[in-house]
């Protein structure tokens, strides 16, 4: 197997900075704009009932704006990490097509399924390793990706291989796998989990506006 992953991951390395630029002030103008302008609406609809209540008012929306800012920012992160993301298994897939056979010539002919998950979680370990290099991943993103690819694809190959009644596999099969199905299997958890905190993360930055928005209404 080569040591190194090759030309893809450099662009992808420039293509997640590009990414991050784009996404972080777009996702913080859009939480600063709805939950922000929300609260400065109730401040505004509030500001005739006496001085306490204009302070209140506004300091609420300063409040709003402060979570909105940061919850912006972490959505604008992770939006970022799930795109590049997208891009690094799209670039993983393009390196395995120009690999003929994952390991040695001498193991071309096959090995005991019981004895092949060290080396293939090795394997696994080693292109996170490369790619969050490549990427320069948080460590709390790498540790995901690197979680997600050692469960779910070496375990569902070697489950794939048991259900099969499979015994013995050569390297090039585990390639073939990871192509036809590992790499999917690997990068979705992760996907999965990136959007989820974004959306959660924007929903209840919503939930926020909504609830100002009420409090504005019921004051009228």
């Amino acid at each position: 197997m080569p040591n190194q992953i090759p030309a893809p991951g450099t662009k992808i390395q420039r293509t997640f900075f590009r990414t991050l630029v784009w996404t972080l002030p777009v996702h913080v103008l859009m939480a600063t704009s709805i939950a922000g302008g929300s609260a400065a609406l109730y401040s505004t609809f509030i500001s005739g009932y006496g001085a306490w209540a204009t302070v209140g008012g506004w300091s609420l929306t300063a409040l709003y704006v402060i979570v909105a800012l940061l919850g912006g920012a972490l959505a604008g992160l992770l939006d970022a990490a799930r795109q590049t993301m997208e891009r690094a298994e799209l670039a993983l897939r393009e390196w395995l097509h120009t690999v003929p056979a994952i390991g040695t010539a001498e193991a071309a002919t096959g090995r005991d399924i019981s004895t092949v998950r060290h080396e293939y979680e090795a394997i696994v370990d080693q292109c996170v390793t490369q790619i969050a290099d490549r990427l320069r991943l948080p460590r709390w993103l790498e540790k995901l990706l690197r979680t997600a690819l050692q469960r779910e694809v070496v375990d569902r190959f070697i489950a794939s291989c048991t259900g099969r009644g499979i015994q013995f596999v050569a390297p090039q099969e585990f390639r073939n796998w990871l192509l036809a199905e590992g790499v999917s299997l690997g990068f979705l958890p992760v996907h999965d989990q990136l959007s989820g905190w974004r959306y959660l993360i924007l929903g209840s930055l919503g939930l926020l506006a909504v609830i100002a928005l009420a409090l504005a209404l019921f004051t009228t």
